[in-house]
């Protein structure tokens, strides 16, 4: 045994650990000072690199970063999974870390696994994922004594599964695109009473992706009928997919039903609601019901609805075939809100108007200026 800091061991550090390659450096593996990378990297022991420059160490490298990123910073990111947690702490254990031992024992502690056999498709996840919506019926489910080990049959069909786990995990709803699939994971997500799902398949917008925005937009929009249920709402354009043609617009939009449209101008979000149909005859259409909103704006004020005025409601919204959605007429010519023909190049405007029940000076409520360009805008019909 030799003395071997100057000789095999450099500041730098490259390291094969079971074929997966790591560059560190010395000061990062003898941070613990109990540790076995401490031991094996001193310098107390004359340790050779391979031919290609690499320390070889004959572990499994798979969760080897995890132990690495810990010695760097002292903070400790764990892998996805129960069966990745058990890998890391035999890695852990055999480094003799005891940082990441103590952390992971107080994770997995706290964390009960849970197996489900969803119509014979199984998922291993955490009693803690299944009750993390209270409202939701997994809640209900799995608020009793709960036994380890035991797979739990679930009689539904398990297909769509993940996308609830999924959410329930990082609160991302991502969701399959092909139609035939979403009204599938909308039952199931209707028979768990997932309430994020069920509001992002309400409102499937690329403007909007705040949940909070969602239910304060879908919270404006009239009931469906008396038992309070709300109406879901179906993309018919969207201008960065269909082009911000006016005619375009007006081909997909014109003679659909109650509409909601929704604008971005950089980081704003406006838009306007109305139970007219859209057309193309260059006329006012009267509407009692319409409205115009805020959820994100210069001032950083709430969101915000704009109903419609009683005198304002022969001129509800602007039926020009060569406008975008247009709503209530100026005071002095011009409208309320007019979204114009290729708007992403050419300037939509606010104007003085009487038509919508505003409470500030609305020309530069919604973007700060009388003028902007479209970022995109997209207009849902409302169905059942």
């Amino acid at each position: 045994m030799q003395n071997g800091h100057d000789q095999g061991i450099s500041s730098t550090v490259k390291l094969n650990v079971g074929g997966h390659f790591f560059t560190t450096s010395r000061q990062t593996l003898t941070k613990d000072p109990n540790s076995m990378l401490a031991i094996m990297f001193s310098g107390k022991f004359d340790m050779k690199p391979s031919e290609d420059g690499t320390m070889f160490i004959d572990r499994d490298g798979t969760h080897f970063r995890f132990i690495l990123n810990y010695l760097r910073s002292g903070k400790l990111t764990l892998p996805e999974g129960s069966t990745a947690l058990k890998e890391l702490m035999e890695e852990a254990e055999f480094y003799q870390i005891q940082g990441i031992l103590d952390e992971l024992k107080s994770v997995t502690d706290n964390l009960t696994i849970v197996k489900l056999n969803v119509g014979g498709h199984h998922f291993t996840t955490s009693l803690q994922t299944l009750k993390k919506d209270p409202k939701s019926r997994l809640f209900t489910m799995f608020s009793g004594e709960h036994v380890n080990n035991s797979t739990f049959i679930i009689d539904r069909d398990g297909t769509h599964f993940r996308y609830i786990l999924n959410y329930l995990r990082d609160g991302d709803a991502r969701l399959p695109e092909d139609e035939s699939a979403l009204k599938e994971l909308e039952a199931e997500a209707q028979f768990y009473q997932v309430e994020g799902i069920l509001m992002k398949l309400s409102v499937m917008s690329e403007i909007i992706t705040n949940e909070e925005h969602t239910a304060k937009l879908l919270s404006f929009l009239p009931l469906l009928d008396s038992r309070r249920k709300r109406h879901h709402l179906r993309l018919l354009f969207r201008a960065s997919r269909d082009g911000f043609f006016a005619k375009t617009f007006h081909s997909m939009c014109d003679n659909k039903g109650p509409t909601v449209t929704i604008v971005r101008s950089g980081e704003n979000i406006f838009g306007g609601f109305t139970e007219h149909s859209w057309n193309s005859d260059g006329d006012y259409a009267r509407c009692s019901k319409s409205f115009l909103f805020t959820l994100v704006n210069p001032q950083g004020l709430e969101p915000t609805k704009m109903p419609i005025t009683t005198d304002g409601q022969k001129y509800g919204i602007c039926c020009y075939s060569e406008y975008g959605p247009t709503f209530g007429r100026g005071l002095y010519g011009g409208y309320a809100l007019k979204i114009s023909d290729h708007a992403n190049v050419r300037s939509s405007d606010f104007g003085i108007s009487d038509s919508y029940d505003f409470h500030q000076d609305f020309r530069t409520f919604f973007t700060g200026k009388t003028q902007f360009l479209v970022s995109d805008y997209e207009v849902f019909s409302l169905v059942n």
